[in-house]
């Protein structure tokens, strides 16, 4: 069944794109969900008007995150976590406090959905990468330091 895309599912296509799909997929997912709907005639003459406004939001949006990457570009987050003796620390930094800790130092609040690190579990220097989309991403660094034990 061909549907066209009103909105973007990841690994099955993207907004404003005309898909063949499983039939029982658009009837049961994408329809529900207004992420598709069925590529009637209506549907293509809808398309090409709407596409122009669609280049355009989607042009801002670049811009948008373009200008976010470049405020958090290089930003350094220094993070505090009980850690033992040889460096490990008990748990883990999470995307979520990454996220959180981002937006203290930089004052850009961020998804942690957009956070791509490897699990962070021991103490000392970590890349962490912001994928706003897959062209925009920003590196920058993180810097895990022991928790200084009061006695």
């Amino acid at each position: 069944m061909e549907v066209l895309m009103i909105n973007t599912v990841p690994r099955v296509g993207r907004k404003g794109e005309f898909k063949t799909v499983a039939e029982g997929f658009a009837r049961n997912y994408l329809f529900p969900r207004n992420f598709a709907i069925p590529a009637t005639e209506g549907a293509k003459k809808h398309f090409n008007l709407m596409k122009d406004s669609w280049e355009k939001q989607i042009l801002r949006e670049k811009q948008m995150f373009a200008e976010l990457a470049q405020k958090i570009e290089g930003t350094t987050v220094t993070i505090t976590r009980r850690a033992g003796d040889k460096g490990r620390l008990f748990g883990s930094v999470t995307s979520a406090e990454l996220a959180e800790e981002i937006k203290k130092a930089s004052g850009v609040e961020i998804d942690k959905k957009l956070v791509v690190a490897d699990h962070i579990k021991e103490v000392g220097e970590h890349d962490v990468t912001i994928r706003f989309t897959g062209e925009v991403k920003a590196a920058l660094k993180i810097v895990v330091v022991a928790e200084v034990k009061k006695d």
